[in-house]
């Protein structure tokens, strides 16, 4: 009697624990107008920052105000030796806040050229690095951790002129 009730306890945690992970991947991705699936833009449906209108540091009561800087955000993912999405495109003079969510084992975000990096971060934490792209080209982020990024956990951010 003893045994079966082991099993039944053992069959409910192993029931559950598959319901929780094929809940956690089920959730739905943001994709951009090309597909790249983990992108979150602040944008109009062009993918253009949204900016208010007239001129900067003004509104209409003649009251000055600091310049509304636009921001370009990114939601990265980091999993098993990958990132989503694996590419990001903005212009330079842009600023861009990147929120990285490490979904699965131990990793961090890092873009050298920029100094903008993340802290190591267990699954299911997240850190947000924001950083101006004042150069253009294209520039590889990666993960520090061990050897990932020899194992492929890198992506590409290319700043346009």
């Amino acid at each position: 009697m003893k045994n079966v009730v082991i099993a039944l306890i053992a069959l409910v945690l192993i029931g559950g624990g598959y319901y929780l992970y094929t809940q956690q991947d089920a959730a739905p991705e943001n994709t951009d107008n090309n597909g790249a699936a983990g992108i979150q833009q602040t944008g109009d449906e062009t993918g253009m920052p949204v900016v208010p209108e007239g001129p900067a540091g003004e509104t209409g009561s003649g009251t000055n105000v600091p310049d509304m800087v636009a921001v370009r955000e990114f939601t990265v993912s980091g999993s098993s030796f990958a990132f989503a999405p694996a590419t990001m495109t903005v212009k330079k003079g842009e600023t861009v806040r990147v929120t990285f969510k490490n979904t699965s084992g131990t990793h961090d975000w890092v873009l050298d050229e920029f100094n903008a990096k993340t802290k190591v971060l267990s699954a299911g934490q997240q850190e947000v690095v924001e950083f101006v792209a004042d150069k253009a080209g294209s520039f590889e982020y990666y993960c520090s951790v061990g050897k990932h990024r020899e194992m492929g956990m890198k992506g590409t951010l290319t700043v346009t002129e």
